[in-house]
């Protein structure tokens, strides 16, 4: 551990991190990792690897740090800062998360970078440059024993992990019979989801500099109480679809945003609430003609929807990526928001298919649900047989290739402070007349605070206190 004074280099003069003297330290040799730390603050410790050394620094006794670091870590400039060799076993990373935008990257960059990066060191915000700029990402996240870090040294062991902030994105809102029912805060699911979950998620977006191209996609599937085919106007039958049990359905989707690059969603969730006010009328009564007897038409829940085709519906786009592939988008990403529970009755062959396909293609696919987390274990597919004669027990399985979250509000119940101004009196009731005067219960609410319930403020405990009281045992000698 030596003492030395700190000053800043600007890039244009060095694109090292680290100059020094190795006069000022003998034996310091490149690749080197030190750390850098002032004598008061012990632990804003900044790791840096040494690249190249430095004879004719101007002055002795000194280390210069490029002026963004310096400003990162809160190091001051002209200040005493200790300088030390350290162990690269001792400060390894776990895993470390690059993002990435406006460019593509294959799985072949991705791997010749992670290769270029072994033993090196890395900060928070460090900007990676490889293939002489052809790749460029940056630091964002690092993890080291459980912990996250701001620097560390990347090994063989390390996991990487690349984020890009312009991908290709699916949002499929599912409009089942659920999204018209409250919480328990008092809002519909729709508006939980809109307001709620995408409010947030476009925010968070804005906050990354995340630039996807969207497609919004609202889908529902409509059931007919109908015994026969025959029932149906001619117009309708070539739509109609029948499910394990024999029920007649039709599935309806409706593309609100089809990709779409926008830096402010506002408008798009405004869009999505209209949509939302007239979805249910428009797909009841969308075979509606006049003089023509059509089934009743129900919506169904989320249980029963087109889960497993809207993923299909992604992956008949994402599996051609390599046809007239835009050399600035990097990921595939499908979300289904839902306001279920996390729990759908599917076709056994369908869920295989979906499965590999899924599996094969490398399609991130995730599962919203802002309905009440049930107490079991989800997501749960329950499956169903297309050949209703064969009699099997109900079958269900957890898919692991689908990654599950609920979203929930920070909503509180909020409690009312307002005080009236003119307090009513509080209700007599007749009472035996003590000595010419009429005992109230205003009287004995005095005598017993307890038994009083406060407008502006109620003892609830003492309230609980006195209701479940063990029972007097009166005894008799």
């Amino acid at each position: 551990m030596k003492l030395f004074k700190l000053i800043v280099h600007q890039p244009n003069f060095s694109r090292e991190d680290l100059i020094i003297n190795p006069k000022d330290y003998p034996g310091i040799k490149t690749g080197d990792v030190v750390e850098i730390y002032h004598p008061e603050d012990e632990f804003s410790r900044l790791l840096l690897q040494v690249t190249s050394l430095k004879e004719d620094l101007p002055s002795r006794e000194t280390i210069s740090i490029e002026n963004n670091v310096a400003t990162m870590f809160q190091l001051r400039t002209f200040g005493d800062v200790y300088m030390n060799v350290v162990n690269p076993d001792d400060v390894t990373l776990d895993s470390i998360e690059l993002t990435f935008k406006d460019q593509y990257m294959g799985r072949s960059e991705m791997w010749r970078l992670k290769i270029s990066l072994v033993n090196t060191c890395v900060y928070l915000n460090k900007k990676i440059s490889f293939c002489g700029g052809g790749i460029r990402c940056q630091v964002y996240e690092m993890w080291s024993q459980g912990d996250r870090v701001a620097c560390g040294v990347i090994t063989n062991d390390t996991k990487v992990v690349f984020r890009s902030s312009t991908s290709m994105v699916y949002l499929f809102i599912q409009m089942s019979c659920e999204m018209w029912d409250f919480d328990i805060h008092g809002d519909l699911y729709f508006e939980k989801a809109v307001n709620g979950f995408l409010a947030d998620l476009f925010q968070k977006w804005k906050k990354n500099g995340s630039n996807h191209e969207v497609t919004i996609v609202l889908f529902s599937r409509t059931f007919y109480n109908a015994n026969a085919l025959e029932e149906f106007p001619n117009h309708m039958r070539e739509c109609l679809q029948q499910d394990y049990r024999g029920r007649f359905y039709e599935d309806f989707y409706r593309v609100a945003v089809q990709n779409e690059r926008y830096e402010d969603w506002s408008n798009i969730l405004v869009q999505l609430r209209k949509l939302f006010t007239d979805y249910r009328k428009i797909v009841l009564d969308y075979h509606q003609i006049s003089d023509v007897i059509i089934p009743e038409a129900t919506n169904s829940t989320a249980a029963q929807g087109n889960f497993l085709e809207v993923l299909n519906m992604s992956l008949n786009v994402f599996e051609k990526h390599y046809l007239d592939r835009s050399f600035d988008r990097t990921g595939q990403l499908s979300v289904v928001i839902t306001p279920g529970v996390g729990v759908f009755e599917v076709d056994r062959e369908l869920t295989n298919v979906t499965k590999q396909r899924i599996i094969d293609n490398g399609v991130g696919s995730d599962l919203v649900c802002v309905g009440e987390q049930p107490l079991h274990a989800v997501p749960l597919l329950k499956f169903h047989n297309k050949d209703t004669s064969i009699k099997v027990p109900d079958d269900y399985s957890m898919p692991h290739w689908i990654n599950l979250s609920f979203y929930s509000t920070n909503k509180k119940i909020p409690y009312s402070k307002f005080i009236p101004r003119i307090k009513l009196p509080q209700k007599i009731s007749k009472q035996p007349i003590e000595n010419g005067k009429l005992l109230c219960k205003a009287k004995l609410i005095q005598e017993e605070p307890r038994e009083c319930l406060h407008n502006t403020l109620f003892d609830y405990d003492a309230y609980d206190s006195q209701v479940f009281q063990s029972p007097t045992i009166h005894t008799t000698k």
